[in-house]
């Protein structure tokens, strides 16, 4: 073993030479430094098993030097503190300080010091274990087992650390949220198992593209933080998040399946944005909302104006959780006629809420963030049974005898996931006493999900005898293998198609038209506001008609008073 000793003695490191040549050890090199800088210097230039070192050495003392080569080497080396004074005290304090052993120079003799080295040297491999172990652990602890990224702890104390020497330094620092597009979707249709390749490729693509002082992170889930110091110039974070966009684009291939990867990405930046932690991730949040507010696969830059669109929002959402128990949604009906004696057939149930501030509100101005928050299943619940209930009582007045109409209730494509609805709805009929073929259910083409669970759950609802429309038919993405998937019976044709006359002389209305009659599906037209419409619809056989020219949604009561007549 390779020994450097520390002494201004000489006479004491020529003793100190003498005795470990005699103590049988296996020794190699036996250096020697009669200074505390020499020492260290010699300590750190060379790996050396032990150090025995005078705790009276100048410049200072050995506490110093010993505390100065703990600092840099660790638990690399054993260390035998050397004095003459036998102050327990001053042992502790030295084995406190990192010594492994404390021996009085009158004591060193070739069994004392062969001992001492061997001890040392074997208490220094158990702490250099424990150090091992330690570390592990904290690397554990610091590190995001699936992907190998620092975790949210060390953002966590990263972000604070680094932002509090940004206010120190004058400097700038940069924030980017990244949250990857449609992943639920990956791990609803391939599985956990793929969902989490998935992520660590999105992880190892991150690397690839940062600096070395950037701090990369994975919150959780399938959201990822970059922390960027040290910036000289924030204009240098638009090609970060080029690069970022850049290096998503290539596709993964899973379960043996091309998948394209995009992620939406937020950022935002000290001092410009905001001054503390919190604050920060929360206006990076808010620009990472908005790219996926605006289409996803982009970057957007934090802006007080969409902040404070963001908190109205928030607002609204808390309002909207209260809406239902404080009897705040109406229904609104509008009737459908029949084309060819444009008597009533049928009403369709439109809700609207009725906002202490803001007024009236439509379905577009909070049943998006309704769906967004799951709030969607409660109120789908409560539509569906105001529906049923004030049916029932049209259908038991005297005026409306010789009336036969249906109602229709529209269902958003995340109601479908309520493994209840079925069950609840069967209850609501038999709860008012109405036959299933008086009710329809409307789902929007554009956000039918093609899944097994959307097709289980459609036929489920088939099962309980009500009908299944299709809204908005010719706006989405249906083809005759799809549509023939789902137990739909009846078809609503787009306004669009119906509005513009250009389209009606073009064909495509027709077209639309004889597709859903050859395969046996009812139609209704949306959206007629003139005679040209009406005339158009009726020379094509379409069986319903439903719009403006006729009505305008209105609340229980009118419809009753101008529709359901002797």
């Amino acid at each position: 073993m390779d020994i450097l000793i520390i002494d201004d003695d000489a006479v004491d490191r020529m003793s100190a030479i003498r005795t470990l040549k005699n103590a049988g050890l296996n020794t190699g090199e036996i250096d020697q430094a009669d200074t505390g800088t020499e020492g260290i210097q010699k300590a750190l230039s060379k790996h050396y098993d032990a150090i025995l070192l005078d705790y009276q050495i100048p410049p200072s003392n050995g506490i110093e030097v010993l505390r100065e080569i703990r600092g840099s080497l660790g638990n690399s080396t054993a260390i035998i503190m050397l004095s003459h004074s036998n102050d327990e005290a001053l042992a502790l304090s030295c084995i406190e300080a990192g010594a492994q052993d404390f021996i009085m120079k009158s004591e060193v003799s070739v069994t004392r010091l062969k001992r001492s080295i061997l001890i040392a040297s074997e208490r220094n491999t158990l702490e250099k274990q424990v150090e091992k172990s330690n570390n592990q652990l904290r690397e554990l602890a610091e590190r995001d087992t699936l992907t190998g990224l620092r975790n949210r702890h060390v953002f966590d104390t990263t972000l604070s650390s680094e932002l509090e020497r940004a206010k120190r330094n004058n400097s700038q620092l940069a924030l980017l949220f990244l949250d990857v597009d449609n992943f639920k979707r990956i791990n609803d249709v391939l599985g956990h198992q793929a969902g989490d390749e998935f992520l660590k490729d999105v992880a190892k693509r991150l690397e690839g593209i940062i600096r070395s002082s950037d701090t990369l992170c994975r919150l959780g889930g399938d959201e990822f933080a970059i922390l960027v110091s040290d910036l000289e110039q924030l204009e240098k974070i638009r090609a970060l998040s080029d690069r970022i966009i850049d290096a998503m684009k290539p596709p993964i291939t899973l379960v043996g399946r091309s998948l394209s990867i995009t992620v939406s990405v937020g950022i935002a930046s000290y001092p410009h944005c905001a001054d503390t932690a919190v604050e920060l991730m929360k206006c990076a949040d808010v620009a990472m909302y908005r790219s996926k507010e605006l289409g996803k696969n982009q970057v957007q830059y934090y802006s007080h104006d969409f902040h404070s669109k963001m908190q109205k929002r928030i607002e609204l959402e808390n309002e909207l959780k209260l809406a239902i128990d404080q009897d705040e949604f109406k229904l609104f009906y509008q009737p459908q006629v029949d084309a060819k004696t444009e008597s009533l057939v049928g009403v369709e149930a439109l809700i609207r809420w009725e906002h202490k501030q803001r007024g009236l509100l439509l379905p577009d101005d909070f049943i998006p963030l309704a769906e967004e928050s799951h709030l969607i299943v409660d109120i789908g619940r409560w539509v569906i049974n105001k529906a049923c209930e004030q049916f029932s009582y049209w259908s038991k007045l005297p005026q409306a005898e010789n009336v036969t109409f249906t109602i229709a209730v529209n269902l958003s494509a995340k109601q479908l996931k309520d493994n209840g609805l079925a069950k609840y709805l069967a209850d609501c009929m038999a709860a008012y006493g109405l036959a299933g073929k008086y009710i329809e259910l409307e789902l929007t083409e554009s956000s039918l999900e093609d899944s097994f669970e959307a097709i289980e759950m459609l036929h489920e609802l088939s099962k309980t005898g009500v009908r299944l429309a299709l809204d908005d038919f010719g706006m989405g993405y249906s083809s005759l293998s799809q549509l023939k998937k789902f137990p739909f019976e009846i078809l609503k044709i787009d306004k669009y198609f119906v509005q513009d006359p250009g389209e009606i002389d073009s064909g495509l209305l027709a077209a639309i038209c004889a597709f859903a009659h050859s395969l046996g599906y009812e139609t209704v037209a949306e959206g007629i506001e003139t005679q040209e419409q009406k005339e158009a619809c009726k020379a094509l056989n379409v069986d319903r008609l439903q719009g403006f020219l006729f009505a305008k949604p209105m609340p229980a009561e009118e419809l009753k008073n101008n529709w359901l007549t002797h």
